[in-house]
């Protein structure tokens, strides 16, 4: 299956953002190939100040985001500045370690297991 290298910043269809470099590197290694192994081809856009990785995973051209500093002002500012940069974004996804998740219904949540949620908590 061969994916196309994107032209451009709007041909990305899903922005990943982790707040912890140990989340961002686990990301990484899920990456089937780099776009910018040698700088970064695409740039971004006036004043957004994050960093990003692109690649491919499977068939799906991926940005993935660093937090500079945890919070959810700082994700807030993150998550703007990368729907900015990279227009044609479908689908973004918060992913990281979570520190505590409430009881759903009798069933327990342990470590390892994937959370995936239609509201924040």
């Amino acid at each position: 299956m061969a994916v196309r290298r994107p032209s451009g910043r709007e041909d990305f269809e899903i922005g990943i953002i982790c707040a912890l470099p140990l989340e961002y590197n686990a990301v990484s290694l899920i990456f089937d190939e780099f776009w910018d192994e040698d700088g970064d081809p695409y740039g971004r856009a006036a004043g957004d100040h994050n960093n990003y990785t692109t690649g491919r995973i499977g068939k799906y051209n991926v940005v993935l985001a660093l937090l500079s500093h945890m919070g959810k002002t700082n994700a807030t500012s993150a998550a703007h500045s990368l729907r900015l940069s990279y227009s044609g974004l479908r689908f973004v996804f918060l992913v990281g370690i979570c520190g505590g998740v409430p009881r759903v219904g009798a069933e327990e949540i342990l470590l390892g297991d994937v959370v995936i949620s239609k509201t924040i908590v």
